[in-house]
C-alpha cells in the first residue's frame, strides 16, 4: 500500500513543475513583451515632440491668419452703419457685402488649412481642438452674412470669371431688425465661444507640458461688451444697420446703350443712344429719322445696366418695332410689319448685360419706331434711362 500511494503521487508533482516552468516562461515573454513597448514608446517620444513642434508652429501661424480675418470683420461691423455712399463699387451695400464675403471665403480657407494640418496627428489630441475653432469661426462668419443679407435684402456677390448665368436671385426671406439682433447676438456668442475654446487648448497644453507654442488668436478683445463682434455689440448692431439711409435698396436700371441693326448710315438721325448712371437720359424720336440700307429685318443691339446697389432678377427687355410712315404712305404688305421680341436678364449691382434680342421684320422703303425698355423693379422710383425710342426710314 505505500508504495502504491507514492507511485500516484509521483504524477501530482510532474505536473505541479510543469505548471510551475509555464508561469515562468509566461513571466519572462511578459517582461520581454513590456520592456519592447517601453523601448519603442521611449524611442518614439522623440518623434512625436518633433511632430507637436512642427504642428504647433503651423497652427500659430493659423491663428494670427485667423486674427487679420477677425479684425477685419470686426472693423467692417464697427463702421458698417455709418457708411456712406460713392461711386460704384464703394456704395455702402457693396462695402459691406465685399467684407462680409472675404470674411466667409477667409475663414473658410482657413477651416481647411486646419484639418489638412492634423495628419499627422501632434500630441494630446490639440489639433482636434484647433479645427473645432476655425470650424466655429467659419460656421459663424458664414452665418452672420446670411443674418445681415436677410436683413437688408442683399446676397453675395457673384464669383469673378462666372458666368452671368451665375448671379443669383435676391433673397426669398427679409427678416426684421428684432430676429436679426436675435440671430446676431447668438453669431457674436459662438466668436466668443471660439476665443475660449482656444485659450483651453493653450492651457492643456500647458498642462500636459506639451511642446505647443501658439500665441493666442482672439477675435472678441475684452471688454467682451464692448468689441464688434462681440454678442452684445452685435445684437445692438442689427437696428442701426436696418435703418441706415445708404444701407437701404436703391433700384435704378437704365438703358445705356442701344445701336440699330443694321447700322444707320451718315445721313439722317442719329442711330444710337448712350447715357450712364449719373444723371441718365432717355431719348425721344426726332423729326429727322435714322436711316438704315435695304433690308427686311430690324433690330436694336441693347446695352442695360443695374445702376442701383441690389442684385435685380428677371429683368425684361423688350424691343417693339411699330410702321410710322408719313399720313398718306401706302402702309407695308402684311407679313413685315414689325413686332416685339424680348429677353429676360439678372444684373448683379454694377453690372451690364446685352442680351440678344434677336430681329424683326420691316420692308424697304418705309418708316417705323424702334423703341427699347427695360422693366422696372418694385422699388424704382426714377424711370430716367429706362426707355430709349428711334425713328427709322429703311432705304428703299
Amino acid at each position: 500500500m505505500p508504495r502504491a500511494s507514492r507511485r500516484r503521487r509521483r504524477p501530482h508533482r510532474r505536473g505541479l513543475g510543469q505548471s510551475v516552468l509555464i508561469g515562468i516562461a509566461a513571466t519572462v515573454t511578459l517582461v520581454l513583451v513590456a520592456g519592447s513597448l517601453i523601448a519603442i514608446h521611449t524611442q518614439s517620444r522623440g518623434y512625436r515632440a518633433m511632430t507637436t513642434t512642427g504642428y504647433a508652429a503651423l497652427a500659430d501661424r493659423l491663428g494670427q491668419a485667423s486674427d487679420r480675418t477677425g479684425a477685419q470683420l470686426s472693423a467692417l461691423m464697427a463702421e458698417a452703419p455709418s457708411l456712406t455712399n460713392a461711386a460704384f463699387p464703394n456704395t455702402a451695400r457693396g462695402i459691406v457685402q465685399q467684407g462680409l464675403d472675404a470674411a466667409v471665403r477667409d475663414t473658410g480657407d482657413q477651416a481647411r488649412q486646419a484639418h489638412d494640418l492634423a495628419s499627422p496627428p501632434p500630441e494630446g489630441g490639440v489639433s482636434s481642438r484647433v479645427t473645432r475653432v476655425m470650424d466655429l469661426r467659419a460656421s459663424a462668419t458664414s452665418q452672420l452674412r446670411v443674418t445681415i443679407d436677410q436683413l437688408l435684402g442683399m446676397q453675395p456677390l457673384p464669383i469673378a470669371g462666372a458666368p452671368t448665368s451665375s448671379v443669383p436671385t435676391a433673397p426669398a426671406i427679409q427678416i426684421s431688425a428684432g430676429q436679426a439682433a436675435t440671430e446676431m447676438a447668438a453669431e457674436g456668442q459662438a466668436f466668443e465661444q471660439s476665443d475660449a475654446d482656444f485659450r483651453a487648448v493653450r492651457a492643456q497644453a500647458a498642462a500636459q507640458y506639451l511642446p505647443f507654442r501658439v500665441r493666442p488668436s482672439v477675435w472678441v478683445p475684452a471688454p467682451a461688451a464692448t468689441a464688434p463682434l462681440g454678442s452684445a455689440s452685435l445684437g445692438a448692431a442689427a437696428a442701426p444697420l436696418a435703418n441706415s439711409k445708404p444701407l437701404a435698396a436703391f433700384h435704378h436700371l437704365v438703358i445705356t446703350a442701344v445701336g440699330l441693326d443694321p447700322s444707320a448710315v451718315p445721313t439722317g438721325g442719329v442711330g444710337t443712344a448712350s447715357t450712364s448712371c449719373v444723371a441718365p437720359q432717355s431719348t425721344v424720336p426726332g423729326t429727322t429719322p435714322a436711316v438704315v440700307p435695304p433690308t427686311n429685318s430690324l433690330g436694336a443691339l441693347v446695352s442695360v445696366t443695374n445702376c442701383g446697389n441690389v442684385p435685380e432678377a428677371g429683368v425684361t427687355v423688350t424691343v417693339t418695332v411699330t410702321p410710322a410712315d408719313p399720313a398718306g404712305t401706302a402702309p407695308p404688305r402684311a407679313g413685315p410689319q414689325g413686332g416685339r421680341s424680348r429677353a429676360v436678364v439678372s444684373l448683379a449691382s454694377g453690372s451690364s448685360s446685352a442680351p440678344d434680342l434677336g430681329s424683326l421684320p420691316v420692308s424697304p422703303g418705309h418708316g417705323y419706331t424702334l423703341v427699347v425698355a427695360v422693366s422696372l423693379p418694385p422699388g424704382q422710383i426714377d424711370p430716367a434711362g429706362s426707355t430709349q425710342e428711334f425713328l427709322v426710314a429703311v432705304t428703299p
